[in-house]
């Protein structure tokens, strides 16, 4: 059994938050199978079969924390910014946010354009650079954070009016 894998996937079933995973927690498990592997090498087939056994179910909880995380990040659980897998699960948040504004009609289009605001520098683009992008080329500018997507004004008004709303419950 993989317990260090399983210990993680145990602590973020129970929490509400994404667990900070940490370089240390994941080098537990790296030392465990590189010394496993290393007596792996010298020894029986049975004993090599078992080693094999054991590496494919620590792939395969390695699998399920990864799906778990992904998961609970695309929920709208905000990842911690000091985790390893902290970056992309940020990026699946973004995601999740970019195709809920698509999804709703919110953002001001032309066509199956969709009007940005570049708010840095990126790629042949300047800061302060308004400009009509498709979705596709839209996306990969917003999950870096170059682009603010405008929203039609109504949407903003309600975005606001719930925050307000929010804040006085």
């Amino acid at each position: 059994m993989s317990s260090p894998l399983t210990r993680l996937i145990r602590e973020e079933i129970w929490s509400a938050k994404l667990l900070s995973i940490q370089d240390v927690k994941l080098q537990d498990v790296q030392s465990g199978l590189e010394s496993g592997l290393q007596a792996g090498i010298s020894s029986s087939r049975e004993e090599r079969e078992l080693f094999l056994r054991i590496l494919s179910r620590v792939v395969e909880d390695a699998r399920t924390l990864a799906e778990f995380r992904l998961l609970k990040a695309s929920l709208g659980v905000e990842p911690p910014a000091d985790s390893v897998d902290g970056y992309v699960l940020s990026l699946v948040w973004r995601l999740k946010k970019f195709l809920a504004l698509l999804y709703s009609g919110s953002l001001v289009s032309h066509g199956k354009r969709l009007l940005v605001y570049f708010k840095s520098g990126c790629g042949k683009y300047r800061r302060g650079d308004v400009v009509l992008l498709e979705a596709e080329k839209t996306m990969p500018f917003y999950l870096e954070d170059c682009v603010e997507l405008v929203e039609r004004p109504i949407y903003s008004y309600l975005q606001l009016r719930g925050q307000v709303l929010q804040t006085n419950s």
